[in-house]
């Protein structure tokens, strides 16, 4: 999940999920049941697409992909076998098409018979089975020709972190680049084949605050480095950046974990944030493409209008692009309507003794450097519209927390509010919403983490609901 070809390859799954659903079951009819078509199928999709019809294929749609989802089969499956795969789509399909044959019989469609259904099953099983099969295989392509990787991070240099990383890094369809190994001290890494130390366990925390890292396996011996384990894994949680540690040692009663089995490894995957998370960041992202380019597509017109008004109040480009820290320290460039002067980037250090705002954050009551059309821009929030094309590209959210510039994020001392960087920064969230000109910096720090700990889909449209009143009343800046 740690680019947007994948984040789109995975929404594509479930759109061709529902494709070959839909075809199979067509199919079907068409073998055993060609007089229900005209009545059914082809009104259904007629020109006269009624208000019923429609309700009834999204009911139809959503319920086949929750039924797909709730059994697991748009879970991680990077450690998953093949075999395994199959057998969830099998159940997943058969669960399915009995739950069609009860919606059937309970609308009264006699004309869908016993073969109608054994029909619909046998070919939705191997069209899925199939789709999936392809799917694996586009997938492993991108692994090891070097995309849609996972940086990573094996804390030990003994003979049983060799072994595991020598391990996960030898299947390139995991997906995984080593970034290197951190010296636990033992001296076993002079001994083996030549490893990348990057650098020791006390100078890890300065490296992660420094470097793009998704995921850390701990692989210390439990006995010896108890402490140290627990705050490895502390580190991790305060940064928002998955852990695994190779289970049955030690049960952790704080934080999130999932286990999976890797041959005859059993990996304990650490996390924070919303129980939601695992399953549902998929929606939120499918949520973020289509309403991101929908409102594009609505606002294109309007863009020209203001894009004039900035031009006729001050010169210089339309746009201003600054670069922001996103995704577990990923740098972007935001997107925004210029509503200052050319240059005010380099006017701001001379401009610090006025700064009202609590540090590390910047900000000024009556910024000199914003121009006449900048101030209403900003009063009303149009001049955050044009990070929709960072909402459509995979570098931002609707919601989550802001991005913040590289100045700021620097400047952030505490451990705790860097977990911030864990999730996806957005247009809106709650420090958006609330009194946030009076907020102390360490308060919306603390608001930003309880949405990243209580995230939900119903939270999000929560956040865009009271979102809208914020900027009628003019009281977005």
């Amino acid at each position: 999940m740690t680019t947007l070809r994948r984040k789109a390859v995975d929404n594509v799954t479930r759109v061709l999920d529902l494709i070959i659903m839909l075809l199979t079951f067509t199919l079907a009819l068409y073998l055993h049941a060609p007089k229900a078509i005209p009545a059914d199928l082809l009104g259904f999709f007629s020109y006269k697409f009624s208000l019923s019809n429609f309700i009834a294929l999204f009911l139809l749609l959503w319920g086949w992909s929750y039924l797909f989802s709730r059994l697991g089969l748009y879970d991680a499956r990077r450690f998953t076998g093949i075999l395994v795969e199959w057998f969830d789509i099998v159940k997943a399909v058969t669960v399915g098409v009995m739950l069609f044959g009860a919606v059937s019989v309970a609308f009264g469609r006699h004309n869908v018979n016993q073969n109608v259904f054994f029909t619909f099953w046998l070919s939705c099983c191997v069209g899925t089975v199939l789709e999936r099969w392809l799917y694996r295989q586009y997938i492993i392509q991108l692994r090891t020709s070097g995309r849609n990787l996972r940086h990573v991070v094996f804390i030990g240099t003994n003979t049983r972190a060799f072994q595991l990383a020598r391990k996960v890094l030898s299947r390139p369809e995991y997906g995984y680049r080593l970034r290197g190994f951190v010296d636990d001290g033992s001296h076993q890494a002079e001994k083996g084949p030549k490893v990348k130390i990057i650098c020791t366990i006390q100078e890890f925390p300065h490296y992660l605050e420094n470097h793009v890292v998704d995921e850390v396996y701990i692989v210390l011996p439990i006995k010896k480095y108890y402490e140290e384990i627990r705050s490895l894994i502390t580190l991790c949680q305060d940064m928002g950046i998955v852990c695994r540690v190779p289970s049955n040692w030690f049960e952790i009663q704080t934080l999130k974990t999932v286990s999976f089995q890797m041959d005859e490894e059993s990996i304990l995957t650490v996390y924070t944030g919303s129980s939601h998370q695992l399953e549902y960041l998929w929606l939120k992202r499918l949520i973020d493409i289509v309403f991101s380019a929908t409102a594009l597509l609505l606002f294109a017109p309007f863009f020209l209008l203001l894009a004039l008004l900035i031009q006729l109040t001050s010169p210089g480009p339309i746009f201003f692009k600054q670069e922001r820290i996103g995704y577990n320290r990923r740098t972007f460039k935001m997107i925004k309507f210029r509503t200052m002067v050319v240059g005010a980037e380099d006017l701001q250090e001379q401009l610090e003794y006025l700064n009202e705002a609590d540090r590390p954050a910047f900000k000024i009551k009556d910024d000199p450097r914003i121009t006449p059309a900048g101030k209403w821009l900003r009063k009303t929030s149009l001049d955050e519209i044009p990070q929709l094309i960072n909402v459509l590209l995979g570098d931002m959210s609707l919601v989550g927390p802001r991005p913040l510039p590289k100045r700021d994020a620097e400047g952030i001392e505490k451990r705790w509010q860097k977990r911030r960087f864990s999730m996806r920064p957005g247009l809106t969230c709650l420090w958006q919403i609330g009194k946030r000109n009076q907020m102390r910096f360490e308060d919306w720090m603390k608001l930003d983490l309880e949405y990243i700990d209580s995230w939900s889909i119903r939270l999000d449209f929560c956040i865009i609901a009271k979102t809208i009143p914020v900027i009628i009343r003019g009281t977005g800046h």
